[in-house]
This record gives structure tokens, sequence and C-alpha cells, in this order.
């Protein structure tokens, strides 16, 4: 019995150390993987009027996009060595009733293999009040449209010059 006590004691903490040191290899895996990083965004590469996006990729699965309207924010999964799956959820506004919920946009993208631009396709559900408005059936996904990402890169500061001075009134 006390043979059997110790073995348990044994294998349970063979179990937890096994069970911490898995997060960490996923957080450093997904820290390596190519999508991670600060993208310029173009949700519409046909529309050359259509402004652009930032996105940031973080390590450990969350991904924000500042959007001309708002932010949105959410959770982000590798599917390959340069694949990468992500959902977002956009603040949707009216202006006369206000917050009308959520839109909720998902993106599978690649990433090519010089990691430097990344292209995809989307689609996007509008909350329910804001589909009915469209004439859309509630719960809908709209799409898929097409996304392209440009790598924004360090760069050196450059030559500078002084700050122009405030006139005195």
């Amino acid at each position: 019995m006390r043979r059997l006590a110790s073995t348990t004691i044994v294998l349970m903490a063979l179990l937890l150390v096994t069970l911490a040191a898995a997060p960490g290899v996923s957080a450093q895996a997904a820290a390596e993987h190519p999508a991670v990083g600060v993208w310029l965004t173009d949700g519409s590469p046909d529309d050359t009027t259509d402004p652009l996006d930032l996105m940031t990729i973080a390590p450990g699965g969350i991904v924000t996009i500042a959007l001309p309207d708002g932010t949105a924010y959410g959770p982000w999964a590798a599917t390959g060595e340069r694949s990468v799956d992500a959902t977002f959820l956009a603040s949707q506004d009216d202006p006369e009733a206000g917050f009308v919920g959520y839109a909720t946009i998902r993106t599978s993208i690649e990433v090519a293999e010089d990691g430097q631009s990344f292209a995809g396709t989307y689609t996007i559900e509008f909350p329910a009040a804001m589909a009915e408005a469209m004439g859309l059936p509630v719960g809908q996904q709209v799409g898929p449209g097409t996304v392209t990402g440009q790598r924004i890169a360090v760069e050196p500061m450059g030559e500078t010059v002084p700050f122009p001075e405030e006139p005195v009134e």
C-alpha cells in the first residue's frame, strides 16, 4: 500500500510538470509563427479609396485590428506552418440607436514564404439589428472578401531636424 501511494505521488508530480511545460512549448511555437507581428492590411484590395487597417498578431493567440471606425479584438490560432485563422469582434454603432452589438469577422490568411506579406479571405456576420436593417437573415455571414497585408518593419530614425518653434501670440 505504501509503495502504491509513493508511485501515485510520483506519477501525479510528473503529470503536473508535463501540464506546466505544455503551455510554454505552445507559447514558444506561437511566438515563432511567421504571422506574429504588425501588419498594414487591406480588406478591399480592389478599392483604392478604402482606408488601410493596422493589425497586430501577438504571441499567445491575441490579435487586434485598428479599423477606421474602431478597434476589433480576438483570438488567432495557427492552422499550418504559415497559415492562421482569426476571429475578431468589432463594436457596431448606429448614429441614432447607439451600440447595436458586435460584428464577427472570421479570417484565414497565409503568410508568404519571405514573411513580409500575406493574403487571405474573410467573412462578416453583423449583429441582429444591423442584419435585419440590411435585409440579411440573422446569423448570415457575408463574404468571402479578400484581405492582404504587408509587414511593418523596424526602421532607423534617420536624419533629424528640430521641431518648429511655436509662434508667440
